[in-house]
């Protein structure tokens, strides 16, 4: 009775494995995956990850004292490669309107992505300083580029930056 005990749980062990979800595994972020992105007012903030240069603004007396340096840790590194992954950014033209319509002051968003040996770049700008767009394609691109900033934003060391001179509305 014990032998046909551990065959079946044997049996179920197996086949419980069988059946695992394959879209949990973690993503593998390519060694040479590197972006850059610049957003905001004019496209004055920006972040290179091969680099690890963060700046906060360009707009400002003394552009150097809104620099300062951060590194993604492997966790935001797979999940920004993640959502860039997600954009299918090969698909987008290099100047891209995402639809969003104008404003004044406008924004400007650029990405650049480095991959299996490629470089893609996408530039809106002159678009409206929002991150809404009717379009799905457009919505995306402008989620990605959001929930990106938004990531860099909220490191300790963008916290540590002094408050920009210029504040647009």
């Amino acid at each position: 009775m014990k032998h046909w005990f551990l065959i079946f749980l044997t049996i179920v062990v197996v086949l419980s494995f069988a059946g695992c979800d394959k879209s949990n595994d973690p993503v593998v972020v390519p060694d040479d995956f590197s972006f850059s992105l610049t957003w905001g007012t004019y496209g004055i903030s920006s972040y290179d990850s091969a680099t690890g240069t963060l700046i906060k603004t360009t707009d400002a007396t003394n552009p150097a004292d809104f620099i300062t340096a951060y590194r993604l840790t492997e966790e935001e590194r797979a999940y920004v490669y993640g959502l860039i992954r997600g954009l299918d950014l090969a698909s987008y033209p290099e100047e891209y309107d995402p639809e969003n319509g104008l404003s004044d002051p406008s924004m400007t968003l650029i990405l650049t992505v480095v991959c299996n040996g490629t470089e893609t770049t996408v530039r809106a700008k002159g678009i409206a300083h929002s991150y809404q767009s009717k379009d799905p394609k457009g919505q995306a691109f402008l989620s990605v580029c959001k929930e990106i900033s938004t990531l860099l934003q909220s490191t300790e060391e963008w916290k540590a930056l002094p408050p920009c001179e210029v504040l647009y509305d």
